[in-house]
């Protein structure tokens, strides 16, 4: 067994809150995440491209990959999602992170397991790191033995835009400086990315900016006002607007829903 990884989180989010509060596109510098739709199926984001998910998915998201849903599809989705420190899953450029296990039941049973386990029983963190460590061999496994579709051809562009915006999301961007930052036109630009992404590049920087919102109140204890300053907002009552336009609750709601569900150390 690798010693190196972490069990950090098990997070449990059903079908309801999928539907009322979207988890918009957030990236994590130090995390893997292995999103395990339980119920149901939808779309989910990551690297900028939309994929759809179903009952017995895995969507690996590794560190630093941006991911996440869009607040303007319908979501019903049930998931559980490990998140693990010391862990990275290599996937080919351009190869999908959806994992599919099919109907196999053994993962629909065991992931609530570990979940109650983790959240409820003291002293048995080492068991469920264990368990999910083991959960992510075999979705290495079948990574490694499934066959890999011929590359799909892919907007190079748009993934160069993509980069960019994921590096300079909290800067006051507007579309006339990224598309002098690639030598286009803000039509073409708009264009391209929209065909590729459904959004506006302006769309994918607020949704990341807020995505990132989200993660910032549920991992750290930053005061709200110093997240909007991370995040390149001026004013709260903009901030607090947006958030609930996309999110359907306000920071100070979201905060405290996940508040009760952090584990004490």
């Amino acid at each position: 067994m690798n010693n190196s990884i972490e069990l950090v989180d098990v997070i449990f989010v059903d079908c309801e809150y999928s539907h009322k509060h979207p988890h918009m596109i957030h990236r994590h510098e130090n995390f893997l995440e292995l999103l395990y739709i339980a119920e149901e199926s939808g779309r989910y984001i990551v690297a900028g491209h939309e994929y759809a998910v179903t009952a017995g998915d895995f969507v690996v998201c590794n560190p630093h990959v941006p991911h996440g849903e869009d607040p303007f599809q319908e979501h019903h989705i049930q998931t559980y999602c490990l998140v693990l420190s010391g862990a990275q899953l290599e996937l080919a450029e351009d190869e999908s992170p959806i994992v599919s296990t099919g109907r196999e039941k053994f993962f629909g049973e065991l992931m609530p397991q570990i979940y109650h386990t983790f959240h409820k029983r003291k002293g048995w963190s080492e068991v469920c790191r264990h368990f999910a460590a083991g959960i992510f061999f075999m979705v290495q496994r079948l990574i490694l033995e499934r066959v890999v579709n011929p590359k799909q051809k892919r907007e190079r562009l748009v993934h160069r835009i993509t980069d960019y915006l994921n590096e300079h999301f909290t800067e006051p961007l507007t579309l006339k400086k990224i598309s002098e930052e690639f030598f286009i036109s803000e039509s073409s630009l708009s264009h391209a990315f929209k065909k590729e992404t459904g959004l506006s590049p302006m769309q994918y920087v607020m949704q990341r900016r807020i995505g990132q919102a989200q993660s910032l109140l549920v991992e750290t204890s930053l005061a709200i006002q110093e997240i909007e300053f991370q995040l390149g907002f001026s004013d709260s009552a903009h901030f607090s607007k947006l958030f609930k336009k996309y999110v359907g609750v306000t920071p100070k709601e979201y905060r405290a829903h996940f508040a009760g569900r952090r584990r004490r150390s």
